[in-house]
């Protein structure tokens, strides 16, 4: 062997060694179970990009064009009636090694575990559904069929022994990495992924609504099926962190607290996600909390559950419905390309009819003409538009749509089933919630179809996760246009910014399933405290400085006891038993706590 394929040998050797210590060291963080999860240097890379005067006017603007979609959209945006947005993604993939640094197989298993976070779908999830999921993109800028991967082979040696550095350092430079591969982001979410980098796990860019070949996500391989790819897409829909200092004005450090007199527009900008520092990093949610020094010494709640912390990754389980709210919000203001993108084939979610019924199918997703058609090629053509209402079926049939778009003709057909048969299960077509006076919430829902059922169990939670039955429902009150609809009022009883609430549909065999979850933000309310109990010479009304009512109630529902305005009540002459003290604030929302009388 000559010297000269000796060294080469030897530095290929060494290059390989390098490589495979690395991806150890990679493994072990990930597996070491640390108190915090992996670092994201969003905050810090979005933060040095506001530093210049002209990104800092760009992303004020987003801002004010987010907070006023906010505003302008409707308080409560849990409704069944909600589009379900899709988001086509490219991954970009810089090679360095002699083999991949994902498999497709990996790749798709990533999206797959992004798509059950954003929908409520992992085993442990108990946040909220956001509607938005991500799915590979089917055709590239140039229309041409994609699998929504490009890999990337550099053969840069510097990218190989140190991965991306920051100026100054060994590697591949952060910004020589886009040019090698990026599709225009008001049509594509791209992705790059890297073998290593200095600045932590990812990072992803806020949206601005304008044209950026760095506008994306970029993470190292090892994290990608992991759930800081979630972390990162809640960054490129405009969430900070939920220990942030402001959105755009960096992070707090383990003992600085957020200002709190505004949710919306203070901290991470969400108001169903406490105040919290990076201390909350080294926490999880149990049954034994630590005081949040950042919440009136309160326990911490569900923020330790958040994707948006840096808790390990067995601590995060959901998005908050805020969240979701804001994220939507950015998605329909900022990245609307996305919504109608010709990277993607149009959707159309299957339908299930009794036999002799017809039915109506939708199209989503195509910024351009529907058509439809009886086969997958050739055949007839049904007709044109977002809609198609089928004939009267006796059997099962798959109708297909295409979208026809200037900018990328297609004559790919995607199937939309319709399956037909006896017995099917109830068909919800609606269930929202709206916030009526005196702090009733009524619950409204329909039915286009229903087949042995008996019942529904309505069902509340205050923290989307303790679910109790609070009523049930028999019969629809009204019965129009093929549709039973149905009502529900209730007053929570525990006090809580948001209450949640979820149908059990119970048929005539006992058999049950349940509804998406919807919820509904109360008023603001004050701490009211009724103690002690058990109670015998007295009980305190506290929390209370204005106006307001106290009623006692016995087991029966009778008023025994009723007083105004006075913080002591004296239930000496009442009998032992269980009561109810009931207490009405100025505002009309109201409070009840059992209390057992000695």
């Amino acid at each position: 062997m000559t010297m000269k394929k000796m060294t080469t040998l030897a530095r290929d050797l060494l290059r390989y060694t390098f490589s495979a210590l690395l991806l150890l060291m990679q493994a072990l963080v990930l597996n070491a179970q640390q108190p915090a999860g992996p670092t994201c240097s969003a905050t810090s890379q979005n933060h040095k990009l506001l530093l210049s005067k002209s990104q800092r006017q760009i992303f004020d603007r987003a801002q004010k064009m987010l907070d006023t979609r906010i505003a302008s959209a409707r308080s409560h945006r849990t409704s069944a009636s909600d589009p379900v947005y899709t988001i086509p993604v490219v991954v970009h993939i810089i090679e360095s090694y002699g083999y991949p640094l994902l498999t497709d197989d990996q790749v798709h298993e990533g999206i797959a575990e992004l798509n059950k976070a954003f929908r409520n779908q992992l085993p442990e999830s108990d946040g909220v559904d956001t509607q938005i999921q991500f799915k590979l993109a089917v055709r590239s800028p140039q229309c041409t069929p994609s699998t929504g991967i490009n890999r990337i082979y550099p053969n840069n040696p510097a990218y190989t022994s140190y991965g991306v550095t920051s100026p100054g350092g060994p590697g591949l430079p952060y910004d020589q990495v886009y040019p090698m591969s990026y599709w225009n982001n008001l049509d594509y979410y791209n992705i790059w992924v890297v073998n290593y980098m200095d600045q932590g796990a990812a990072f992803a860019s806020f949206p601005t609504g304008a044209y950026s070949p760095y506008d994306g996500m970029m993470i190292t391989a090892s994290y990608f099926t992991t759930k800081i790819l979630a972390h990162e897409a809640g960054h490129g829909l405009f969430l900070g962190h939920t220990f942030a200092r402001g959105i755009g004005e960096g992070d707090l450090d383990n003992i600085e607290c957020p200002p709190n007199d505004n949710c919306s527009s203070q901290g991470d900008n969400i108001c169903d996600t406490e105040p919290v520092n990076q201390s909350s990093n080294y926490l999880c949610y149990g049954a034994s909390n630590p005081p949040n020094s950042c919440n009136g010494n309160a326990p911490y709640g569900n923020v330790l559950k958040n994707y948006m912390g840096y808790n390990n990754f067995s601590c995060q389980t959901q998005f908050t419905n805020d969240q979701r709210t804001r994220m939507r919000s950015a998605l329909e203001t900022l990245r609307s390309g996305l919504i109608n993108s010709k990277g993607l084939d149009p959707d159309v979610i299957a339908q299930s009819i009794p036999k002799g019924t017809a039915t109506t199918l939708n199209a989503t997703g195509c910024n351009g003409l529907i058509q439809w058609y009886d086969a997958p090629a050739n055949g007839n053509q049904l007709g044109s538009g977002s809609s198609y209402t089928t004939p009267v079926l006796e059997e099962s049939r798959t109708f297909y749509a295409s979208c026809l778009r200037a900018d990328c003709p297609s004559d790919v057909r995607v199937p939309a089933v319709v399956n037909v048969g006896p017995g099917l299960p109830v068909t919800l077509v609606r269930f929202e919630a709206e916030l009526l006076e005196q702090s009733q919430v009524m619950l409204h829902w329909a039915t286009s179809f229903e087949s042995g059922h008996d019942h529904f169990d309505v069902e509340s939670a205050p923290d989307a996760q303790t679910f109790r039955t609070v009523g049930q429902v028999w019969e629809p009150f009204r019965i129009a246009s093929g549709l039973s609809e149905y009502q529900f009022a209730n007053v929570p009883e525990l006090p809580s910014n948001l209450v949640y609430y979820r149908l059990k549909q119970v048929d005539t065999d006992a058999s049950y399933t349940y509804s998406r979850m919807v919820s509904v933000r109360m008023p603001e309310i004050q701490k009211v405290i009724i103690s002690p109990n058990p109670a015998e010479n007295s009980i305190t009304i506290g929390g209370v400085s204005e106006s307001w009512e106290v009623e006692m109630l016995n087991a029966a529902g009778t008023v025994v006891q009723r007083a105004r305005n006075q913080h002591y009540i004296d239930p000496k002459r009442l009998p032992a038993g269980l009561y109810v003290v009931r207490v009405t604030t100025k505002s009309g929302y109201t409070i009840s706590k059992k209390i057992i009388k000695k």
